[in-house]
């Protein structure tokens, strides 16, 4: 896997289209995995984050493609852990 290559070429991206220049952007010029370069590809966030895709930049990337919050939450719910927690004021039984 080519986590650190998968990282620059969607941080390039998102930085093009800030820019305004996201049609000169290449992902072929990144080496890629297979599975990267689909995800990337495709536009799979599910993909992107079950290949360790940095939660911060996965959120810039899925503003740049136009998601919305909600169905940015809505894609990325099967992958959610429930986590029962207890705060510091509650006491252990």
């Amino acid at each position: 896997m080519t986590w650190y290559e998968m990282h620059r070429c969607v941080y390039d991206f998102v930085r093009c289209q800030e820019q305004g220049r996201g049609d000169v952007f290449d992902a072929a010029s990144y080496d890629l995995s297979e599975a990267e370069r689909t995800a990337v590809d495709t536009g799979d966030i599910g993909a992107l984050y079950d290949l360790g895709l940095h939660g911060v930049l996965l959120n810039r990337y899925c503003r740049q493609l136009g998601i919305s919050l909600d169905d940015y939450k809505r894609r990325l719910q099967p992958y959610a852990v429930h986590q029962e927690r207890r705060g510091r004021w509650q006491r252990s039984s």
